[in-house]
């Protein structure tokens, strides 16, 4: 007989990058949802104090998912700029600095703010998975809206847009006048 806590540390496993809410696994395991953050807890201090795993479970809107431990960011941080996977230029951190303080946000409007043309640096950062096109405005034209995804938020060690630094908005946004 496979236990609650294999089973939602299972279902945290096969949600992969998208991850799951404890709501999702109440219903799955018919479980009550404080229960579910409980056994969350317990498997995530197992895993913390488990020297050869090196994995531990991050909360990020409101799902789990896997993670690598933070004691491994260095290595893996290497392997990425060595791998060449993501690599952040200074022109790719001001788009997404721009994206990520003004989403939905069309590249017609980080072009004005940036003053030059984004189109190579969003098609790099939709291949590395950083942003996504998020619909389209409602304006003739239809242009494509950008946002970051959950990839910005684990590449950041972050949870939320919420936890992005308090910065002046007028140096990322274009005000009209």
């Amino acid at each position: 007989m496979v236990s609650n806590l294999a089973k939602i540390s299972g279902l945290i496993y096969v949600s992969g990058d998208d991850g799951i809410s404890s709501s999702n696994i109440s219903k799955l395991l018919e479980m009550n949802e404080s229960d579910i953050t409980n056994s969350i807890d317990k498997l995530n201090d197992n895993l913390s104090n488990d020297p050869d795993s090196p994995f531990t479970i991050i909360k990020y809107d409101d799902k789990y998912t896997l993670a690598t431990k933070e004691e491994l960011d260095s290595i893996i941080k290497k392997y990425i700029i060595d791998d060449d996977e993501i690599s952040l230029t200074q022109t790719s951190l001001e788009v997404l600095t721009i994206i990520s303080y003004n989403q939905p946000i069309t590249r017609v409007e980080i072009d004005d703010i940036r003053g030059v043309n984004s189109n190579k640096t969003i098609q790099k950062l939709i291949k590395q998975g950083i942003i996504r096109v998020s619909g389209h405005k409602k304006v003739p034209g239809n242009p494509k809206l950008y946002e970051v995804t959950e990839n910005f938020l684990k590449l950041f060690g972050i949870s939320s847009l919420k936890e992005l630094p308090k910065i002046d908005k007028n140096l990322i946004t274009k005000e009209e006048k």
